[in-house]
């Protein structure tokens, strides 16, 4: 009989002791779908919305200069392609970028920045040049990408003449910003920037 009782205590142990492993494996398989979704794929954001003003942030250029991209000139809008040095995905993506900027300049006045988040330094200066991306044009800043909302890089960010956010938009490959400056190359301009607030 106590052979029954040890052998019953010592099942009970086992059955215990798994179903802490098996809540623990299927904790870690969450978090492993999280991080391995596909680089496009569309999720709940914070972040300012469409239509919603870019706020005042202090932004620092790879050489060292202040910027401010909140106040627009009621002309020219805004797009930002958030970059990291290590990434291939962003790597693919700037010759499309650079090509969809050099279209979208003979149709309308359009500013570009190339944002990242600051924690490869070392690694953006020659990013820089081997891309022939001009420092001034260069932000590194971690605050930006939260205000706007951006999880995942790289990432098309569209602000309108106004600084109000018209897209935002994670990027898979070329095609896709092709596509993107495409959607938004019919956008309104503002006739009398002298009336802009």
């Amino acid at each position: 009989m106590i052979w029954l009782g040890i052998a019953t205590a010592v099942q009970l142990l086992a059955l215990v002791a798994l179903a802490v492993v098996v809540l623990s494996l299927a904790r870690q398989v969450g978090i492993l779908h999280e991080r391995l979704s596909p680089a496009g794929m569309t999720r709940a954001r914070e972040g300012i919305r469409v239509g919603e003003p870019l706020p005042g942030v202090a932004l620092k250029e790879l050489n060292g200069g202040e910027l401010d991209l909140s106040q627009g000139d009621g002309f020219s809008q805004l797009v930002l392609l958030f970059v990291a040095a290590d990434c291939p995905i962003c790597r693919s993506v700037l010759p499309a970028f650079e090509e969809a900027l050099v279209q979208a300049g003979h149709s309308r006045a359009t500013e570009a920045y190339w944002v990242a988040d600051g924690l490869q330094m070392a690694d953006y200066d020659s990013y820089c040049q081997e891309h022939r991306i001009d420092p001034t044009r260069f932000i590194v800043s971690q605050e930006l990408g939260l205000v706007l909302g951006v999880r995942q890089i790289p990432a098309l960010v569209l602000l309108d003449c106004d600084r109000k956010l018209v897209a935002l938009e994670v990027l898979n490959g070329p095609k896709q910003v092709e596509r993107f400056f495409a959607t938004h190359s019919a956008l309104p301009t503002n006739p009398n920037p002298e009336k802009s607030t």
